[in-house]
């Protein structure tokens, strides 16, 4: 049973990254060589790839078995409650990228630069959110703990 669900995504970013995509596809259908069209029509793929996960955004259903993350209809991870260990809110920098990051046990979900950080017995996973405070609350929800709202802490 779904408990909450919030959805963080960017317009904003979803239009800037469409304008290289745009043009990609314009130099592709101008020019004649082969090898030059077929690597810019890749490309153009990718961009409109990353456009439409801009756009929709990244999809954090709460219920009461724990957290998954989607985006486009997929599952991108699942976390059981029993595995949180600690949230907080927190800052993500602007160096650290936006999208899908990190590598292993790390994850980032973000396209701006508020969330909360998760602390799981695995690893972390930050949430990107423009409301982070909601977060936190379909948090304490689903592990039955209560945290302050109050602002940025590192972990």
């Amino acid at each position: 049973m779904n408990l909450a669900e919030e959805v963080h995504g960017s317009p904003l970013w979803a239009i800037v990254l469409a304008v290289p995509g745009i043009v990609m596809v314009a130099v592709a259908v101008s020019s004649s060589v082969l090898a030059l069209r077929i690597s810019l029509s890749l490309a153009a793929v990718v961009m409109f790839g990353a456009v439409a996960l801009a756009w929709s955004g990244f999809r954090y259903v709460f219920t009461n078995l724990g957290l998954e993350i989607r985006t486009l209809g997929f599952t991108l991870r699942s976390i059981r409650s029993d595995e949180i260990r600690d949230y907080r809110i927190d800052k993500w920098n602007v160096a650290g990228g936006y999208g899908i990051r990190g590598l292993g046990a790390d994850r980032a979900y973000v396209w701006g630069s508020r969330g909360v950080r998760i602390v799981t017995s695995s690893g972390q996973v930050f949430l990107g959110s423009s409301d982070p405070q909601k977060i936190i609350r379909d948090l304490d929800q689903i592990t039955n703990q209560k945290h302050s709202l109050a602002g940025p802490v590192e972990l």
